[in-house]
This record gives C-alpha cells, sequence and structure tokens, in this order.
C-alpha cells in the first residue's frame, strides 16, 4: 500500500508522530505504526485479563465482608453507593440489578 493512501486511511494527524519518529521514512513509519497495533493488541489481552482478576478479587473480597447481595444491597438507602459522590456508579448498579431481574 502506498503512504498517501495509508495516510488517508489513518489520518495525517495520527501518522505525522511516526513519521517525524522515523526521520520522514514513509515506509519505516508505517511499519512502526503496524507493530504498534501490534503491540497494543497484545497489551489489550492482558489487560482486559488483569480486569478480570481484578474484579473477581473485590467480588470475592466484600462477599466475605458484607455476604454474596453485597453490590445490589450497596444501592440501597444507607449502601455504599448512597452518597452523592457514587450516584453515577448507583445508577448503573441499580439499571443492571433491574435489568437481571430479582433473581
Amino acid at each position: 500500500m502506498k503512504y498517501s493512501e495509508f495516510e488517508k486511511i489513518m489520518s495525517k494527524p495520527r501518522m505525522d508522530r511516526y513519521l517525524t519518529a522515523c526521520n520522514n521514512d514513509s515506509r519505516k513509519a508505517m511499519t512502526l505504526y503496524r507493530i504498534n497495533l501490534n503491540l497494543s493488541q497484545q497489551i489489550f489481552t492482558i489487560v482486559s485479563c488483569f480486569e478480570i482478576a481484578l474484579r473477581n478479587k473485590i467480588d470475592e473480597h466484600y462477599k466475605t465482608i458484607y455476604g454474596n447481595d453485597w453490590l445490589r444491597d450497596s444501592i440501597i438507602a444507607g449502601g455504599f453507593f448512597s452518597i452523592h459522590k457514587t450516584k453515577r456508579t448507583k445508577k448503573i448498579v441499580s439499571n443492571a440489578v433491574k435489568k437481571l431481574g430479582t433473581n
């Protein structure tokens, strides 16, 4: 693929960073972009796995302290998401609880 086509697809501002890093060598800039894309894909997999492991540990921790319904209970009056600063989180949890139903 020609660099001009590549730049048109990816955008000039985005590719300018790569051109600068490669001393205006368009072939190297495209290669660097592809390498960065590959690295980003690999990192995304690691971050996704870490997120799942972290959420599972948080859930396990709060189940031990507050019981199996800790998240549902956290949105009721007096729950730890009933303060103003956690209004958005309370709404997200509330909507999820509504979607899932009582079971």
